[in-house]
């Protein structure tokens, strides 16, 4: 008998996942993935709960990055504006949160991820039109993250407090008053949304 002819099986690579984003995703992806790295590097050398939640907050901003859509619209000076707000926490280094500031600080940075949910793949720091979003705590106020981000930031800052930290959280805000007023003159149909949620930021105030 003749031995039956063994043919060499097709072996094909496995398709990787291809990531074709426009030059600020890639900025925006290495920006936050750097955030989250030195996050998960102050935690290794002195592990507090505001750390974690700084690095996983990061990290979930770099994973935005690789999945939002391109926008219609876009703002250079905002973006200058959105890479200061996201530079300038990386200055204050979380304390121990103690137990008057746990619950405002974790309540903060829940509401930041549950807006950053509801943005999706219309996220991003600089202030462009990637789809007008109504759904989750944008139902409640207009710039939910925002107000989350600086709940939470306050709370690290009455944490560690100091001049020097007060006088960033205090440039952070005027950094998100100046992106929110950039933001409502870019996206299409903000007038109408503006009329259905009054406020920007703080109900009852602004």
């Amino acid at each position: 008998m003749k031995p039956f002819p063994m043919k060499p099986f097709p072996m094909k690579p496995l398709p990787l996942p291809k990531f074709r984003g426009a030059p600020g995703d890639y900025l925006g992806l290495a920006f936050f993935s750097t955030a989250a790295l030195l996050a998960g590097l102050a935690f290794g050398e002195h592990p507090t709960l505001g750390t974690a939640l700084a690095g996983v907050h990061n990290l979930l901003l770099a994973v935005c990055y690789t999945r939002r859509r391109p926008n219609t619209r876009r703002d250079i000076p905002g973006l200058v504006l959105g890479l200061l707000a996201a530079a300038v926490p990386l200055a204050v280094r979380p304390e121990l949160l103690p137990p008057a500031l746990l619950l405002p600080g974790l309540a903060g940075w829940g509401l930041s991820v549950w807006a950053l949910l509801a943005l999706d793949r219309s996220f991003g720091i600089a202030p462009a039109d990637r789809g007008l979003v109504q759904r989750g705590p944008y139902r409640l106020v207009r710039h939910p993250m925002y107000l989350g981000e600086l709940i939470f930031r306050a709370a690290l800052v009455g944490a560690g407090w100091s001049a020097g930290n007060g006088l960033l959280l205090g440039l952070l805000v005027a950094l998100q008053i100046a992106r929110i007023r950039r933001e409502e003159r870019l996206i299409a149909g903000y007038p109408d949304y503006a009329r259905a949620v009054r406020w920007r930021l703080i109900p009852g105030l602004w």
